[in-house]
């Protein structure tokens, strides 16, 4: 593995064998690691993991770690986390189930074949349980963004489907996004958890900047929801679980805000309902948010042209037009 580096207090770690001038040597090294670091209980665990959180997302295409086992190994770390809160409370461990999951997002966003990967490596049921809030919400908001990205690709969607409490707990989070944030930690400073704290403002900032990024994350939450629901909503099957009276009429105000600028969120869900009959039955039912979308069609706003496209195929058909 070449010679570890006279500094470094843990001989074979993930840095050492990253420094390996031996491509083979390297790969198998990198192999080994992955598939043991679930099992290791050692201190500094979260050292590598940051690593590797930062590397997925400088170099999301990089196919070097999805051949080595990195989804397996992330999958694992997310199920030690769930089953193990002993491991979990000790040393920084707390932070592993969120980088895990952030890697697991990172790595499957532009690339349909590392996501068949990751699904056959197992990462969808953890991801189900995080969503669930079996940890927290600051976990749930990696989740769902990594179920959304799974959920984009023609091949991977169906096995996130397969969960069929996803969408349910996708419409419970986008609905409740913007209250369990601020319940659980805006709103009482003295309570927030340190390593939310860190995650929010990386170690760098105080309690005005925790709250900034807090509600940056609530927006994110919000509209990573929305777009896995919006995955949903594509397939005419889903639709009478996406129309909810309940769920639709909030869709309206449901915005990305400064930090999502480019998510259509409420209203972007809203056009892909439109296109299915059903949907357009629901929505015409619903005269509030008629009302919305022509407020949004005689606006000046980016998503102008989606409520008209709304408006449009609600008026040419004819079960709709006469709402």
């Amino acid at each position: 593995m070449g010679t570890v580096p006279p500094d470094c207090p843990y001989p074979g770690c993930f840095f050492c064998v990253m420094k390996e001038g031996n491509p083979s040597k390297r790969r198998s090294s990198v192999l080994k690691f992955f598939r043991e670091l679930p099992t290791q209980d050692d201190d500094g665990q979260v050292l590598p993991i940051s690593g590797l959180w930062n590397t997925a997302m400088a170099h999301p295409n990089d196919p070097e770690f999805i051949e080595l086992g990195i989804f397996e190994c992330m999958s694992s770390l997310i199920w030690k986390g769930l089953k193990n809160r002993r491991w979990l409370s000790h040393d920084q461990n707390i932070y592993i189930p969120y980088y895990a999951a952030h890697i697991i997002g990172s790595y499957t966003m532009n690339m349909e074949e590392f996501a068949e990967r990751a699904v056959r490596s197992g990462v969808i049921p953890p991801l189900v349980e995080l969503l669930r809030g079996r940890l927290t919400w600051v976990e749930q908001r990696v989740a769902v963004r990594a179920l959304g990205h799974l959920a984009t690709y023609a091949s991977t969607f169906p096995a996130v489907a397969n969960h069929s409490e996803v969408l349910e707990l996708s419409i419970q989070l986008a609905m409740g996004s913007l209250e369990i944030v601020y319940s659980h930690f805006y709103q009482f400073v003295d309570r927030r958890l340190s390593y939310h704290c860190d995650l929010l403002t990386r170690g760098m900032g105080g309690v005005e900047m925790e709250s900034r990024k807090a509600e940056e994350w609530a927006s994110q939450l919000q509209c990573w929801s929305l777009q896995l629901i919006n995955c949903f909503a594509f397939k005419a099957e889903f639709i009478p679980f996406v129309c909810k009276p309940e769920f639709l009429v909030k869709l309206p105000g449901m915005w990305g805000g400064l930090v999502n600028e480019n998510s259509p969120a409420g209203i972007g869900l809203l056009r892909t309902i439109c296109h299915h009959k059903h949907g357009r039955l629901q929505v015409a039912s619903l005269p509030g948010i008629i009302e919305a979308l022509c407020n949004i069609a005689r606006s000046s706003d980016d998503w102008q042209y989606m409520a008209i496209d709304c408006l449009l195929w609600l008026l040419k058909d004819q079960n709709t037009s006469h709402k």
